[in-house]
């Protein structure tokens, strides 16, 4: 298994950790993850390695983390790992199964096209697996551009993650559940409406309506504090809804 989700790991068939422990090997190593079954040119890599003016020893360095990569990854040849050389690059060929990040997206596809097929048991069931595979932002200790780029994506879809999973759970009527993740999300994204529209929902449909007021109010204040804006029109009308205690 290759772990990207969280500080890069690799460990063997048995369980065993495979150790990279060179800075540039592992920006080597995610890099070429990251692009699996494609071909990575050296230019590319030494402008990864060193964005700034490569040395003139820039391409032999590469060469030989490259090597030293080659034979620490050796003993996953026989579950379908190799890296080899293709013209003036490189390849990284990794089942999708040993990939953190690939059962991730795999898990979060299906469980968004349960949803949107109002299947929300099977929708929640796979959105919590998925979102048990996150141990962090993709590397966070590997800072180069691939890694940076693919950071910032897989975060944008760990969060839409969690707001689908918290959806599909509200659909089964778990609100109880669902509050204290949607107090914690708001506070982390509190200008996401969305996230505010659930819990608003999940207070109210656990009869803490003044919570849900008071929640309303928050959210309103911050909005119009730091973006000087009003909540949206569908926002505004739940917070009536609440008001007059019709169900959500």
């Amino acid at each position: 298994m290759f772990q990207l989700l969280g500080r890069l790991a690799v460990v063997d068939g048995g369980g065993r950790a495979i150790n990279v422990r060179a800075a540039k090997q592992q920006a080597i190593l995610a890099v070429l993850m990251l692009r699996s079954g494609g071909v990575v040119s050296v230019d590319r890599l030494m402008t990864e390695l060193w964005p700034d003016e490569p040395p003139a020893t820039a391409r032999a360095s590469l060469q030989t983390y490259v090597y030293r990569l080659r034979r620490t990854l050796a003993p996953l040849a026989a579950h379908g790992v190799g890296l080899t050389t293709l013209g003036n690059g490189y390849t990284l060929v990794v089942p999708d199964r040993a990939v953190d990040i690939r059962a991730f997206e795999q898990r979060f596809t299906r469980g968004s096209e349960a949803l949107t097929a109002d299947r929300p048991e099977v929708a929640a069931g796979l959105l919590r697996e998925a979102l048990d595979m996150w141990h962090g932002p993709l590397a966070p200790e590997i800072d180069v551009e691939t890694v940076r780029c693919e950071r910032r994506r897989l975060d944008a879809m760990h969060l839409t993650a969690s707001e689908l999973c918290v959806e599909a759970e509200l659909r089964l009527g778990l609100h109880a559940g669902v509050i204290p993740e949607l107090e914690r999300l708001v506070e982390a994204h509190p200008f996401r409406e969305s996230l505010w529209e659930m819990l608003l929902r999940a207070l109210a449909g656990r009869g803490r309506r003044a919570e849900a007021l008071a929640a309303y109010r928050r959210m309103r204040d911050i909005l119009s504090a730091e973006l000087g804006i009003e909540p949206a029109d569908h926002l505004r009308r739940q917070h009536q809804e609440i008001l007059r205690g019709a169900p959500l």
